[in-house]
C-alpha cells in the first residue's frame, strides 16, 4: 500500500519548488505530480519525497521540465516526461544516491 500524502515544500526558495517558480511553471501542479510520481515509483514515504525534491536533485529535476514541448502545463505531460526520464538507469541511480546523501546529513 502506497502513501499518497504529498507534503508541502520546506525549501520554497530553492530545490524543485523554487526552481519551478523561477522558471514560470505552475509550482503547485509540478510539485504534486512529481511528488506522487516519485513516491509511487520509488516507494517513498512522504518525508523522503519532500526531502528529495527540496534537495539539489529537485532543482535539477525542475530544470529538466524545460525539455517538455510546450512546457509542464498538465499532469499528463509532466508524468509522461518523468516516466521517460526515470526509465533511464542513470536517473534512478541519482535518486538512490541523493536519498543516501539526505539520510547521511
Amino acid at each position: 500500500m502506497t502513501n499518497d500524502t504529498v507534503l508541502p515544500t520546506a525549501n520554497s526558495e530553492w530545490g524543485f519548488w523554487g526552481t519551478s517558480q523561477r522558471s514560470g511553471y505552475e509550482a503547485e501542479l509540478c510539485w504534486q505530480v512529481a511528488s506522487r510520481f516519485l513516491a509511487e515509483t520509488f516507494k517513498l514515504k512522504p518525508e523522503q519525497t519532500r526531502d528529495l525534491l527540496d534537495h539539489r536533485f529537485g532543482r535539477h529535476l525542475a530544470d529538466d521540465l524545460s525539455f517538455i514541448q510546450c512546457g509542464p502545463i498538465s499532469e499528463e505531460t509532466i508524468a509522461k516526461h518523468l516516466a521517460a526520464r526515470f526509465a533511464q538507469p542513470a536517473w534512478k541511480n541519482w535518486v538512490r544516491i541523493t536519498l543516501r546523501e539526505i539520510k547521511a546529513a
